[in-house]
């Protein structure tokens, strides 16, 4: 018989450890302040030893909406060490589903390894009726355990389904197949007969093809996200400059469409300060483009990324960005 492959497990909080007041609490549970206990999460797991040798590796537990660069940035040491001593074939993290997203595109652009390594959460507490967590988790260690799972990234499992870190959004905010990609689809699935299925891969590079390495950084660069409505006077834009902002993140209208005002607010603070302008779109899904009055301006182009995801991308020079957008 062979050898059960090893995942680690690191727990970072969220919905999944959560525990309401009582088994119908599924929307005051924050409120409770109460977590399942160190090791209690894995005890009602007893099905996991059949799948892989799991070791729980210690890190703080919050709600994935007070994380800050530093977490994320101890995220990916924390896997840097587990990999780089050899403790385990694959990673699992357990994370808040408020910014789930966010921190796995992150994880995509910044490991450097091809092994395995999931995020998972769960919608509804694990002191819920039919709380989703358990088996998102189970799902996520059989594809962290499994050897397909290689070289694909950071991956986002739950509801029985693959996404890629970078393409995976949140759509709804209470119910159990909230999480899509909206463009591009799911890379495959944990099936209910227990097999982990992939149909295809995505063709934007990551992990060990980037070029970004942050295991030596303390913090990342402020940058900041403005969304545009009937009305915007660029006020935010300008406030997001003077706080210090290298880049600023437009969640514009339709295709990439600030209000005139915004416009010229941006227009001022790169002249001024120098402030990198991303255009990206509030709408569900699609591209926006950099036509040539935008790349004269100065301005790039977010692709299909959520605005949120393009903060994480952000950093310096405009044509230099612009590279980095069409290929990550």
């Amino acid at each position: 018989m062979s050898e059960l492959p090893r995942v680690a497990l690191i727990i970072t909080g969220g919905t999944i450890d959560s525990v309401g007041k009582d088994r119908l609490d599924l929307a005051w549970y924050i409120e409770a302040g109460k977590r399942l206990n160190t090791g209690e999460l894995l005890a009602q797991l007893p099905e996991l030893n059949s799948i892989a040798k799991i070791e729980e590796v210690p890190f703080r537990r919050l709600p994935s909406h007070a994380l800050v660069d530093k977490d994320w940035l101890d995220l990916v040491r924390t896997i840097h060490a587990i990999f780089d001593g050899n403790k385990a074939d694959g990673v699992v993290i357990t994370h808040g589903t408020n910014t789930i997203e966010e921190s796995a595109y992150f994880l995509n652009l910044t490991l450097k390894t091809d092994r395995p390594v999931v995020v998972v959460g769960s919608m509804r507490p694990s002191s819920a009726i039919s709380a989703d967590g358990y088996l998102n988790l189970i799902n996520a260690v059989k594809v962290a355990a499994d050897p397909d799972s290689r070289g694909r990234g950071c991956l986002l499992v739950m509801n029985d389904t693959i996404h890629s870190g970078r393409d995976v959004t949140k759509n709804a905010t209470y119910r159990v197949e909230a999480f899509r990609s909206r463009d591009l689809g799911p890379l495959g699935y944990a099936d209910a007969d227990g097999k982990v299925i992939f149909y295809h891969q995505t063709a934007k590079k990551h992990t060990i093809n980037t070029e970004f390495d942050v295991r030596k950084l303390d913090s990342l660069p402020r940058v900041d996200v403005v969304v545009s409505y009937v009305g915007a006077d660029g006020k935010m834009i300008e406030a997001a400059a003077a706080a210090g902002a290298m880049g600023i993140v437009s969640a514009a209208t339709g295709a990439g469409r600030p209000t005139p005002k915004e416009d010229e607010a941006f227009d001022r603070v790169y002249k001024e300060k120098g402030v990198i302008m991303c255009l990206c779109s509030r709408v569900a899904s699609g591209r926006v483009v950099r036509s040539p009055g935008l790349a004269r301006r100065g301005f790039v182009a977010g692709d299909n990324l959520q605005p949120w995801k393009a903060r994480v991308l952000l950093t310096s020079n405009a044509d230099e960005i612009q590279r980095m957008f069409d290929t990550y």
